[in-house]
């Protein structure tokens, strides 16, 4: 039997219970997707019995069961924290491999660096950047979803877009262009609001 549809139901199951555990974190969700979790739960240990004949679809269980593992961690953390009238991590709703990799992936480790090549940093920087803007993309869409708003036809390329400008306009008024942007809800609408690493002050998010 080949199990490739039954492994792409569970993904697809594991990013929808993602993206609802990001609403209930960052957005107006009031209660964690507990049955959406069980489900998932159950399909996992439904192909935990399974014999996969193909090596593909034995990697790409394998996968999926050490992303769900590490979701489940971060959930659990993050729940803990905002139960304890906490905001819960900035960051914390970004899993490498989420969204724009497969999922359970991991990053490939850099190659080694030529002798005269240059200075990788800024490259590093960017990459970064580019994780990190992923994973606020997804607590905004999930929030804005969260309030029943349709996203479908918001891009992760217009969202970094609008980041880069509004990093660009920061930097003109503050000096610096590193912030941290963060999903918050204001006058009942969802929104993003950019603050210095630092520390200092900040500026209003955009809708």
């Amino acid at each position: 039997m080949a199990w490739e549809r039954e492994l792409e139901v569970l993904e697809e199951a594991i990013h929808r219970v993602n993206a609802e555990y990001d609403a209930f974190l960052y957005g107006s969700a009031s209660k964690p997707p507990v049955e959406s979790r069980k489900r998932v739960e159950q399909m996992i240990r439904r192909l935990s019995g399974v014999t996969f004949d193909a090596a593909a679809d034995r990697y790409k269980f394998s996968t999926l069961q050490g992303r769900y593992t590490a979701l489940v961690e971060r959930w659990e953390r993050l729940q803990g924290e905002k139960e304890s009238g906490r905001r819960p991590g900035l960051y914390g709703h970004f899993v490498p491999g989420a969204s724009g990799s497969p999922a359970g992936a991991t990053r490939p480790s850099a190659p080694p660096a030529s002798p005269n090549a240059a200075p990788s940093a800024s490259v590093n920087v960017s990459e970064d950047r580019a994780r990190v803007d992923r994973g606020v993309y997804e607590a905004y869409v999930a929030a804005r979803r969260a309030r029943g708003e349709s996203m479908d036809a918001y891009t992760f390329e217009a969202f970094a877009q609008g980041l880069a400008r509004e990093r660009a306009r920061l930097k003109e008024k503050l000096g610096t262009e590193d912030v941290l942007f963060e999903v918050a809800e204001r006058e009942g609408k969802v929104k993003l609001i950019a603050k210095r690493r630092e520390g200092g002050g900040g500026s209003g998010g955009k809708k």
